[in-house]
């Protein structure tokens, strides 16, 4: 269940400026209470479909609940089966619809601890990039400060970066590495000449492979880089092993199914991220079936839930497995 009450573990995520845990064991006097008002959902539309009720049984089994008084007759069932899950998901969700709070993630506060790992897979323009720089901003406005690599072959034509590149307090915790086809040019003319292998071990490779413990490095749109085969060589064994060395990598991709630069991520990344506004539903829809037993129905049901209540939805794919967006989550 979700709960307010601290653990040993690191927050799975924070409502507002609040951190959110999970436990196992359900417990009604540390769950979190619900945030949309229970009159209104009884009273919605949502309700009814929800739970393919008329108007007549909606309105008999809204007063039933309300008293804990069971009908008599056919909706003796119903109403056992609807109470059931309406107390199940008192454990299991949050619903913030509705309401002026939000759902966020955020790093660990310990800087030198592991960063963890995640992938961002989405289309151009759904906002994988501003996603991922709000959550370094973050990091990075704290008094305690972790570092973090960035590599992108945009690095210095991406609008959404400038803002970690030009704030100079955070110069020594932010670095930015080009790895374009004009920088590889770049640095050939100051060195008379060389190879992408060179520039991998002497520019880029040096940093990569020297990071400091507690460090997150960020690859965005790697398959597109210069030194692209060194890129996923590096990105795959980091998702391996960068734990070991308390280094942690985020990952942003175009496509669900991306082959050798997705396949190894889905089975060691603790953070997916999809983002259901824009194209590729149903590879989604197929992904939450595949990765995480979602049945179709229910898969498209979330994938629509998700994109009318904010961009993304993130899958913790670690025990226990959990998916949220701004204003949803819930266990699967």
């Amino acid at each position: 269940m979700f709960t307010f009450e601290k653990q040993k573990q690191n927050p799975l995520f924070y409502i507002d400026d609040k951190p959110v845990y999970t436990v196992f064991k359900k417990d009604e006097s540390h769950r979190i209470p619900p945030f949309r008002d229970t009159k209104k959902y009884l009273d919605s539309d949502e309700f009814r479909e929800r739970y393919s009720l008329s108007l007549r049984e909606a309105k008999e089994l809204k007063n039933a609940l309300r008293s804990n008084i069971v009908p008599d007759g056919a909706l003796k069932g119903q109403f056992y089966r609807v109470r059931k899950d309406l107390n199940d998901r008192l454990y299991t969700e949050i619903d913030l619809r509705g309401t002026d709070k939000t759902i966020s993630w955020r790093f660990p506060h310990k800087v030198k601890e592991w960063p963890e790992t995640q992938i961002i897979i989405g289309s151009s323009g759904v906002g994988k990039t501003h996603k991922v720089v709000g959550e370094l901003v973050e990091a990075l406005k704290r008094g305690r400060k972790r570092k973090f690599v960035y590599v992108s072959p945009e690095l210095n034509v991406d609008t959404t970066l400038k803002k970690l590149l030009n704030t100079k307090r955070w110069q020594k915790n932010f670095q930015g590495l080009d790895v374009s086809d004009s920088a590889f040019e770049e640095w050939q003319i100051e060195n008379q000449g060389g190879n992408a292998d060179q520039w991998w071990d002497k520019e880029i490779g040096a940093v990569l492979n020297n990071l400091e413990p507690g460090t997150f490095c960020v690859l965005d749109d790697a398959p597109d880089s210069f030194v692209h085969s060194q890129l996923q060589k590096w990105l795959i064994k980091y998702l391996r092993t960068g734990r070991h060395k308390k280094i942690g990598v985020g990952s942003i991709q175009h496509l669900v199914r991306g082959r050798r630069w997705t396949s190894q991520s889905f089975s060691s990344v603790k953070w997916i991220t999809l983002f259901p506004r824009g194209g590729g539903k149903g590879k989604q829809v197929e992904f939450l079936y595949e990765q995480l037993g979602i049945n179709r129905r229910k898969g498209r049901e979330l994938v629509d839930l998700f994109g009318e209540h904010g961009r993304y939805m993130t899958i913790h794919q670690w025990s226990p497995t959990v998916i949220f967006g701004p204003k949803y989550a819930l266990w699967v």
